[in-house]
């Protein structure tokens, strides 16, 4: 955009909505910013603000926009810092190091995010990815994560997902990844999903799910057509506590401390979701569990 343009307080909301004039947007187009600031906003998607350090990820985000010019750094217009700013209110925590992007997703929060070709990824709590950006443009879709998300993958190059307990490869799909201390489950709703661990490979259709809890796996029919976080609703087949409580956690949005409960031991039948001290009880009595909750803390003995 030229040095002279004048550009109001509305122009980067206008230009979010598609209301520019013709040559306002040409004029925008032939910035030297405009590519920096349209990945921006392609990227920042956000259930709900998460609680960050805003001036830590305004850094991140002006340290990100400086490397993508390998040109002497020039003096930035108004209007970037407007925009800026406005992607601090929609992006979740980003870190970037090096050509490495981390994106954490905290308690109780969920987070949607575009990935580099395209492709999003919907992250429960407590949850994060870590990806190169380099190797997307070469090609190369590969991420790793720790916790839960739901992707939905764009046909092309194989995508790969890496967790501690094996690695999944598709396609273009919709898929749901669950991965949590020796425990994984993966559950394909459109596509084909490959699961891969140390042990042997198993591949998903529609409607199919694999868990492998300590290298023991077991299939299983899926019959949502989403997984069962995203519409709030959780029921348990012998899925280890660990898993139980991370759900509970992310639902009441509280911290957790364990006096020597086996959090392996298999759970089976579902969390309440509007009372802490019944959804504790249902869980914890059938598990012989003790439990004390102080404010935003529960304790759990046995």
């Amino acid at each position: 955009m030229k040095d002279n343009d004048k550009i109001d307080d509305t122009f980067l909301a206008r230009w979010l909505n598609n209301e520019l004039t013709e040559k306002e947007l040409s004029d925008f187009k032939n910035s030297e910013d405009y590519v920096a600031y349209k990945k921006i906003a392609q990227k920042s998607t956000l259930f709900r603000v998460p609680a960050f350090d805003e001036t830590r990820t305004f850094e991140a985000i002006q340290h990100k926009i400086y490397h993508q010019n390998k040109k002497v750094k020039k003096l930035v217009p108004n209007w970037v810092y407007v925009m800026a700013a406005a992607a601090v209110l929609v992006f979740g925590f980003f870190l970037f190091k090096e050509d490495q992007t981390t994106i954490t997703c905290g308690v109780g929060e969920q987070l949607a995010y575009v990935l580099p070709d395209g492709s999003q990824v919907e992250l429960n709590g407590n949850s994060s990815i870590i990806y190169v950006e380099k190797k997307w443009k070469e090609g190369k879709r590969e991420l790793d994560i720790t916790g839960e998300g739901y992707f939905k993958v764009k046909k092309g190059s194989t995508f790969s997902v890496t967790t501690k307990e094996g690695k999944i490869s598709v396609l273009g799909t919709q898929f749901n990844i669950q991965s949590i201390d020796e425990f994984l489950a993966v559950e394909c709703y459109e596509g084909k999903v490959k699961v891969e661990n140390k042990v042997e490979k198993t591949i998903l259709t529609p409607g199919k799910g694999v868990k492998i809890n300590q290298a023991v796996k077991q299939n299983y029919i899926v019959t949502d057509s989403v997984p069962n976080w995203k519409v709030n609703k959780y029921n348990y087949n012998a899925i280890p506590l660990k898993v139980v409580f991370k759900d509970l956690q992310n639902v009441y949005q509280l911290k957790f401390i364990n006096n020597g409960v086996d959090l392996s031991k298999l759970y089976t039948g579902k969390l309440l979701k509007n009372d802490i001290n019944k959804a504790l009880q249902i869980i914890c009595k059938p598990m012989n569990i003790t439990f004390e909750v102080k404010e935003k803390t529960v304790i759990i003995s046995q």
